[in-house]
Order: structure tokens, then C-alpha cells, then sequence
């Protein structure tokens, strides 16, 4: 009897192991799931006058990108239209606006026929919100080409920046480079177009101490990058990363994910690479850019 008792209290020890080994396993699981989010929330709600202050004075600047794709295959032709990224803009003349976003999203596509790059304002619906809203069907070709054409002024594969320009006559706000660069620790806002979404805004805190390598696995295009917990995603690509004073302290190129695809942190080429790019595209273009807006 005895032992049989003992038997039982040991397989009930083992049963309560286990239990607590799943309980454990789910909400390790559960932490990296949520977290991301949750963190993200946290940061908005004690940011929450930054956040507001981006989507007031610098959200007109953000631009979405979008790829407008012809294929032919024998007989048949293909027409499409690329997700969405992201550009901020960063100088005007007239009705000319150069922004700046990342040069993988500008980048021309293999094994496609034609590409045409146009720009959408931050106010200027994608084609399946345009028939949400009430718009009329025209056919998605037609309503995307009453977009303004994007001209790749520069592009360096190197910093994996490029500067376009559009014309328009819609009034979009301009932002400055940032003279000093990201800081560990800093607060600072992600103004973005992910995952089709418009006009995005996060905030988070840099968490590089110093700008750390980053590029091809070959090493033949390594360019220091700063990572931060502003929440990013695909389609934000050549978005802003914004300090305090709503200046460009970086442009987000891509980010990490955890096991389950979310957010870890997103990195960003730093505003001393991006004025070193933009000394470049003025000395090849001789063509002005500053970083005061436009009245």
C-alpha cells in the first residue's frame, strides 16, 4: 500500500512538472508574441504629445511609394501594382519636391517589360480605399497613373539611399536633416506606410550605442546603421525616423523579426551618413538641397 502511495504522489509530481513546464512554455511564448506590441503602446501612451506633435506638423510629409508593373508573356499582358513603401520629403521648388527613401525600393525589378514609380501624398487614398470610401470604379491602371511620376534623381547602393523628386500642387510639409546624430537612448518616432497601411506613426527609443555594420552577407556593401523600437514593418522601407524637434535623425532600411515574424527592432541609416549621401548627389547633379522648407 505504501508504495502504490508512492507511486501515485510521484506521478502527480511529475504531472504538476509538466503542467508547470507548459504554463512556463506558453507564456514565454506568449511574451514574445505580445510583447512588440505591447511595448509599442507603452511608448505612444507616455509619448503621446510627440506622437501628436508628428502627426500635426511633419505627417504631410510622408510619402508612399508605389511601383506601377507592366509584363508581357507572349500574347498576354500584365499590369500590377507593388504594395507600397515609404519617403519622406526633404526640399521643394515650386511644385517640385525631392524626398528621400531607401534604394532597394527604387530599384528596378528583374524580368519585368516597364516600371513606373509614381508618388502618393499623405492624404491621397490607394485604389481599394478610394472604393471604400465611395469612388467611383475607373479601373485601378487608370486611377493610379493621375499620380505624379517619380524621378530617381540619385541613388547609392552604398548608403541604400536615393533622392526622387515629383511634381504637384498639393502642399506637403518638408523636413530637415538632423546636424547631430541619434543618440542611444533617445527618443525618437517612426513616420511610415506599412504593410499598405498609411501614415503610421511609432515611437520607440534607440538602442544602438554606436552605429553597428550592415549590408550583404558578401561584406561588398557594409554601412553602419542604428536600430531602435519604433515599430516597423514592410512598406515602411525609406521612411523617416524623427527626433524631438521633427528632424530626420534617420532613414529605416529594414529590421529584425522573432520567431513568430514581429517586431524587434528596426534599423536605420544615421542622418551624418544621409548629409554625407546627399554632399555626394550635390557634387554629381549640381542641383541645390537644403533643408529649410519652402514657403
Amino acid at each position: 500500500m505504501y508504495t502504490a502511495l508512492k507511486k501515485g504522489i510521484m506521478m502527480q509530481i511529475r504531472k504538476n512538472h509538466k503542467t508547470i513546464l507548459y504554463i512556463i512554455i506558453i507564456t514565454l511564448i506568449s511574451i514574445a508574441f505580445y510583447l512588440p506590441s505591447l511595448r509599442s503602446a507603452i511608448y505612444l501612451s507616455i509619448n503621446k504629445e510627440f506622437a501628436e506633435k508628428v502627426g500635426k506638423y511633419a505627417i504631410s510629409a510622408n510619402v508612399l511609394i508605389v511601383q506601377l508593373i507592366y509584363k508581357n508573356q507572349g500574347d498576354i499582358s500584365s499590369f500590377s501594382v507593388s504594395a507600397g513603401a515609404s519617403g519622406v520629403i526633404i526640399h521643394r521648388e515650386g511644385n517640385k519636391y525631392y524626398a528621400l527613401t531607401a534604394e532597394h525600393v527604387v530599384r528596378e525589378l528583374a524580368d519585368i517589360d516597364k516600371t513606373q514609380i509614381i508618388a502618393m501624398g499623405y492624404d491621397q487614398l490607394k485604389y481599394n480605399d478610394y472604393l471604400s470610401s465611395g469612388g467611383n470604379y475607373e479601373g485601378i491602371e487608370k486611377y493610379y497613373r493621375q499620380f505624379p511620376e517619380v524621378k530617381v534623381e540619385y541613388a547609392n547602393e552604398k548608403y541604400d539611399l536615393a533622392v526622387i523628386s515629383f511634381y504637384t500642387n498639393e502642399d506637403y510639409a518638408v523636413l530637415p536633416i538632423s546636424e547631430e546624430s541619434a543618440k542611444f537612448g533617445d527618443t525618437v518616432a517612426s513616420l511610415s506606410n506599412p504593410h499598405g497601411r498609411r501614415n503610421v506613426i511609432t515611437v520607440g527609443k534607440v538602442r544602438s550605442i554606436k552605429p553597428g555594420p550592415f549590408g550583404d552577407k558578401a561584406g561588398k556593401s557594409q554601412y553602419p546603421i542604428i536600430k531602435h523600437t519604433a515599430v516597423i514593418s514592410e512598406g515602411s522601407s525609406g521612411s523617416a525616423l524623427l527626433n524631438e524637434n521633427l528632424e530626420i535623425v534617420g532613414i529605416n532600411l529594414g529590421g529584425g523579426e522573432n520567431i513568430f515574424r514581429k517586431f524587434v527592432y528596426g534599423m536605420a541609416m544615421p542622418s551624418d551618413r544621409i548629409r554625407e549621401f546627399l554632399d555626394e548627389w550635390k557634387s554629381v547633379s549640381f542641383l541645390p538641397c537644403s533643408n529649410s522648407s519652402a514657403d
